[in-house]
């Protein structure tokens, strides 16, 4: 079920899966998704002793695409609170994957009384440049105007980076897209508020954060590469447990974007709420 909520941020929308009474796990995508990224861990741990709640960042799918200097790290983990406010929800478990990890990191660092349990699906803060690159590409599907949907999701599919392409994939961006007066097609996503994101201030040293994950933490590891490189760096996952041992780390045979659809990603952050 899709809703809007109103946060002091801007408008929301929100898709909800399983019991509206059961422990809430809320789910934070990537720079540029949305919240149907979501949709493969919901359907397989969404049930009566669990709800799933994904939203879209401010700027992406269907939520308000805010001013300039509104998105940022700090004013995501703001929403994620915010969020679970809304839902009325005092604590909750956090799954982020890519940017959305590490606005779950943010929320753990300055909040981390409100959450249960952390899954950080690949992403720790240090990163390899070359499996970036990929990431920052898929930006430029965001200034089509196609015919219609079919030719959109041809555009995206000849990137390459997923593969095997699935329906979930074809559900994902078909979700950002919306028809223009003049018959066209094109993504809701903003590629300004994805861009901010992107060149934001980014910590250099990421201690800190991992030192705040004290609440059961799983880190899910893409390992095949995307453009050459994974993007967790060995040298951060030795850094990251070297200053937090208590983390947890799982490889999965997936890149970057495929995890999201692995199950073994779904087991991973399924132990995590046990």
């Amino acid at each position: 079920m899709d809703t809007d909520i109103h946060l002091p941020s801007g408008r929301v929308r929100v898709r909800s899966w399983g019991a509206d009474d059961a422990p809430i796990l809320l789910c934070v995508h990537g720079i540029s998704a949305n919240l149907t990224a979501f949709s493969y861990l919901a359907d397989r741990l969404a049930g009566t002793h669990r709800r799933v709640v994904a939203f879209d960042l401010r700027g992406r799918g269907h939520s308000e695409i805010t001013a300039p200097g509104t998105y940022g790290l700090d004013s995501h983990a703001r929403d994620v609170l915010a969020v679970a406010d809304a839902l009325d929800a005092e604590t909750v478990d956090v799954a982020g994957w890519s940017l959305g990890a590490l606005i779950a990191m943010r929320v753990a660092r300055d909040s981390g009384s409100r959450l249960r349990s952390l899954s950080l699906i690949d992403h720790i803060g240090p990163a390899q440049r070359a499996a970036l690159g990929p990431v920052r590409e898929g930006f430029a599907r965001l200034d089509a105007a196609v015919p219609t949907p079919a030719a959109y999701l041809d555009l995206v599919r000849t990137a390459g980076v997923v593969d095997p392409w699935t329906p979930f994939w074809d559900e994902h961006h078909t979700y950002e897209l919306a028809q223009q007066p003049d018959g066209t097609w094109r993504p809701t996503t903003s590629r300004a508020a994805s861009e901010e994101d992107l060149f934001q201030r980014w910590p250099t040293d990421w201690t800190d954060h991992w030192r705040a994950l004290t609440m059961p933490t799983v880190v899910v590891r893409a390992t095949r590469p995307l453009n050459g490189a994974t993007l967790i760096p060995d040298d951060a996952v030795t850094a990251m447990r070297d200053t937090n041992p208590a983390i947890r780390i799982v490889d999965v045979d997936s890149n970057h974007f495929t995890c999201i659809v692995d199950p073994a990603t779904v087991d991973a952050v399924g132990q995590t709420l046990r």
